[in-house]
């Protein structure tokens, strides 16, 4: 039975339009990724507060590494926001997912307060799901001690579903890795990545993983893994994909990082809700609460100019 006239128009029509979208799609050229800066993990510090902690048990056991097993969720975000603060000299992070919620926002202000302490900051993800992420990661980017870069990223910032159909080949190959190094010192790798779903901060879908503190000869290891992500053809730094941002774009970001640090407090408080339960991030009216001031706030940062 054929189509009606109509209905066949129609279907020529779709087909058409999905063609030129696909195909506009396709045209979208990555910039030039020559000339970029060279960076490598920094030395040991043996003076630093991290050394002085970690010694005793380095010198107990000359040559072999030490793990610390993090299966708590609460556990593995307390971790990395103490490794965050604790850092004097370097952070070199890597992972393939980093939300824009309640946790993720708390620790991407982690990683401005450090930089704000003289701490070189290298921020390694993978493009694949950062969207909407653009205004906060040129924020960090533009941070004197701050670099960002994006692993085999999208040409354009839009459409990336029908990038993904015109550019399969390439945009299918994505970085998996998780790590968080402190002053080349001690490590963090495992399954999580960074956001609500990770630590338990939702009542909605929670990841059971399982991450390891790590330290001794393993984290070298670790570090020259991330130098060569950080040097492949494949990262691109942001600021050759991302747009400019607005006159003091940081100041956004730490005003959003105090609002879901206070929705945090407000979550585990009486006055929430109910009693938690054991919950770590508060009864399931409190999160809500605490995810809803957090968006609030996101919204206020996505919403500044660009030029």
């Amino acid at each position: 039975m054929s189509l009606p006239v109509a209905a066949h128009r129609l279907l020529l029509v779709a087909v058409v339009a999905v063609g030129l979208a696909v195909g506009l799609a396709g045209c979208a050229v990555l910039p030039a990724n020559d000339d970029r800066s060279a960076s490598s993990a920094v030395p040991l510090d043996r003076s630093g507060v991290l050394n002085r902690a970690i010694a005793p048990q380095r010198e107990a056991h000359p040559g072999l590494s030490g793990i610390y097993p993090l299966g708590s969720p609460l556990d593995a975000f307390a971790a990395r926001m103490l490794m965050l603060r604790a850092a004097e000299h370097s952070l070199d992070l890597q992972y393939y997912i980093w939300r824009n919620d309640l946790t993720g926002a708390l620790l991407f202000d982690a990683l401005r307060e450090a930089a704000d302490r003289g701490v070189r900051v290298r921020l390694l993800l993978d493009d694949q799901n950062t969207s909407g992420l653009d205004e906060v990661l040129t924020a960090l980017n533009g941070h004197a001690n701050i670099e960002v870069r994006l692993f085999n990223p999208y040409a354009g910032r839009s459409a990336r579903a029908l990038q993904f159909v015109s550019d399969f080949s390439r945009l299918n190959r994505r970085m998996h890795n998780k790590s968080l190094t402190v002053d080349n010192q001690i490590t963090l790798i495992g399954g999580r990545n960074m956001g609500d779903a990770y630590f338990g901060a939702t009542d909605e879908v929670v990841f059971a993983d399982m991450d390891v503190l790590a330290v001794g000869p393993v984290v070298g290891e670790v570090s020259d893994d991330f130098d060569r992500y950080w040097a492949a053809v494949s990262s691109y730094p942001a600021e050759r994909l991302l747009p400019t941002a607005a006159p003091d774009p940081l100041a956004a970001l730490a005003a959003l990082a105090v609002v879901a640090d206070r929705a945090a407090r407000f979550a585990d408080t009486p006055a929430a809700s109910d009693p938690m339960h054991g919950k770590p991030w508060g009864s399931a009216r409190g999160q809500e609460r605490a995810r809803r001031r957090s968006r609030v706030a996101s919204c206020r940062l996505r919403k500044l100019p660009v030029s």
